[in-house]
């Protein structure tokens, strides 16, 4: 099993066609994320749609993936909450289940970043497995200046960041001039990956529907090839960024995920639209311009 490091692949949740959460494609998805060369996966974060989701719905995500992943992949889980005594037992439920790691962010609209650490320690101190910090003021509202992300690290004693506020580059050098050694994932779709492995970045969680681009940039990287690292991040980047919209991003990513034959439907809740048929041909045109072919195998990198 990987350690928190590398290309992690954030999961959607797959819904059917009449709505329902649609396990036989999330079991899909896990066998797909190990087929594609991730690390690791996370489950019920931001783009899972877990604020949507029932208890009794997170239930049989949780253990979907469980089942899944065993012998398989490493699974994170996204616990947060507004609440410490909920995210508490999010998480006990996730380390029961199996996980390698939890993740959690600020609780919405926290209005005083001072207490940060407070909250961290109620929420996620003494757990048998590694904390991820998320900082995702998009999701959250609440923007953690360095100080608070150090400080909530220290609480639950966590040594892993996901960060999410851009522009995220220059935020993880100012993280590890003050804490060498801190692991540092980017997210927001991979758009800055390249950058933030310059910056020293330790890779990538997010939900990108070709984890095996990331993966091939950040091997080369580590490998000191910049230039292949470059040669792939500025090949792909169009689509990259094209899949990474907000608001929209999340159902053009649920349709390439369909198009690569794991979901069943690209159906989402709440207020993530669907593409529509312009989008749909936006979305035909920049994967025929960067030449990329959904399927269900690896691509060839």
């Amino acid at each position: 099993m990987s350690s928190l490091r590398g290309t992690w692949y954030i999961s959607p949740t797959p819904f059917t066609g009449d709505g329902a959460v649609d396990a036989e494609s999330l079991t899909r998805l896990v066998a797909a994320a190990a087929r594609w060369g991730a690390d690791g996966i996370t489950i019920l974060g931001v783009m899972g749609e877990a604020a949507d989701l029932t208890a009794a719905e997170r239930d049989l995500v949780l253990n979907t993936v469980a089942g899944a992943a065993r012998d398989v992949i490493p699974f994170a889980v996204g616990c947060s909450a507004p609440s410490a005594a909920v995210v508490k037992e999010n998480a006990r439920r996730a380390v029961e289940a199996g996980a390698a790691a939890v993740m959690v962010s600020a609780p919405p609209l926290l209005k005083d970043t001072d207490t940060i650490g407070a909250f961290y320690k109620a929420a996620a101190s003494g757990l048998d497995v590694p904390v991820i910090v998320q900082d995702e003021p998009a999701a959250t509202g609440v923007t953690m200046p360095v100080s608070g992300l150090l400080a909530a690290l220290d609480a639950c004693g966590a040594e892993t960041v996901k960060l999410e506020d851009p522009p995220t580059p220059p935020k993880i050098s100012k993280l590890l001039d003050q804490r060498p050694g801190l692991t540092v994932f980017g997210g927001l779709g991979g758009v800055s990956a390249y950058n933030e492995l310059r910056r020293g970045g330790a890779g990538t969680m997010t939900g990108f529907a070709f984890p095996e681009i990331l993966r091939a940039i950040r091997l080369a990287a580590e490998a000191g090839d910049w230039a292949e690292a470059a040669r792939l991040n500025d090949k792909y980047l169009p689509y990259i960024a094209f899949e990474g919209q907000p608001k929209a991003g999340l159902g053009i990513r649920k349709e390439v995920l369909r198009r690569r034959g794991v979901l069943s439907t690209a159906r989402t809740r709440a207020l993530s639209p669907l593409p529509d048929q312009r989008t749909l041909d936006d979305l035909d045109d920049v994967l025929a311009r960067v030449g990329l072919v959904p399927a269900p195998e690896a691509l060839a990198l």
